[in-house]
């Protein structure tokens, strides 16, 4: 339940305000049989909100390391493609050969060509990092979070426009994984470091970046909700509110949901 209760909605939250058709590497599945949240698993679609759900969800990945987050967050490579296609339930493990197969090529095409090929080495950790946290192999998934953000920090020390994005999209991801294990703290120090760079991105592209403060405010108020902090959680509520209401005004039909599932959220804080 902790697990549930501790999702984000990152990717598909910046898509709206990106080129929707560009995000082409993430989809949301309802997992909510008795849980108001959705899961978000990595397929071969664009990403659609799910005005039902009452929290905001998930996990997101495999994104075009060598673009600029703004421009497109989810071209396709032909390599990695057959093993998001084959992430579901009943072909979980033709997924898992898929990913490592690519991570192997990469790996070994980044020996020569590191400024190339050490992004999709980051990104295909990303893969198996969730797919390894939905399975439970618990030191696997923190291994492969763990690189592709040692990995995207490097990078972003170079291209810091290009790679702070990913730095703050593997800190989400790490936070998911760590309040699902119960490491709270260490999710929220994940959380708020992400926050901390959207914030910054924000100053600058606020129309490609609030949606991420919002969501990842989201993110921590869940946790906060978790821990009988609710006024904290209803700061970050009401922070994320008041953004997606800006939004909402020029884009109703995306923005609309995430307003009413916030308030709904803040209705239901013990007073």
């Amino acid at each position: 339940m902790f697990w549930r209760l501790c999702s984000i909605v990152l990717l598909a939250l910046a898509s709206l305000r990106v080129n929707a058709a560009s995000l082409t590497d993430v989809i949301v599945t309802n997992e909510a049989a008795g849980s108001p949240v959705v899961k978000v698993a990595v397929v071969h679609e664009a990403p659609a909100t799910n005005p039902s759900a009452s929290d905001d969800l998930g996990r997101f990945t495999r994104q075009s390391p060598r673009k600029p987050a703004r421009e497109n967050v989810g071209t396709p490579d032909r390599l990695n493609n057959p093993g998001i296609l084959d992430r579901s339930p009943n072909r979980i493990e033709a997924a898992r050969k898929e990913f490592e197969e690519a991570l192997k090529t990469y790996r070994e095409l980044a020996q020569k060509e590191p400024e190339t090929y050490l992004p999709h080495v980051a990104a295909t950790l990303n893969d198996l990092g969730i797919l390894d946290s939905d399975q439970s192999r618990i030191e696997a998934a923190r291994k492969e979070f763990e690189e592709a953000l040692r990995i995207y920090r490097e990078l972003a020390q170079k291209e810091p426009k290009t790679y702070l994005p990913f730095v703050a999209i593997t800190l989400n991801n790490l936070g998911l994984f760590d309040s699902g294990k119960n490491r709270v703290n260490k999710a929220r120090n994940e959380y708020e470091e992400a926050l901390k760079i959207y914030r910054a991105l924000a100053q600058k592209e606020p129309e490609t970046y609030l949606p991420y403060v919002a969501a990842t405010l989201n993110n921590l108020g869940i946790l906060d909700r978790a821990q009988n902090r609710p006024e904290e959680a209803r700061k970050e509520y009401e922070e994320a509110l008041k953004i997606y209401e800006a939004f909402a005004k020029e884009d109703p039909e995306q923005f609309s949901p995430h307003v009413k599932r916030v308030k709904k959220l803040l209705k239901e804080l013990p007073r």
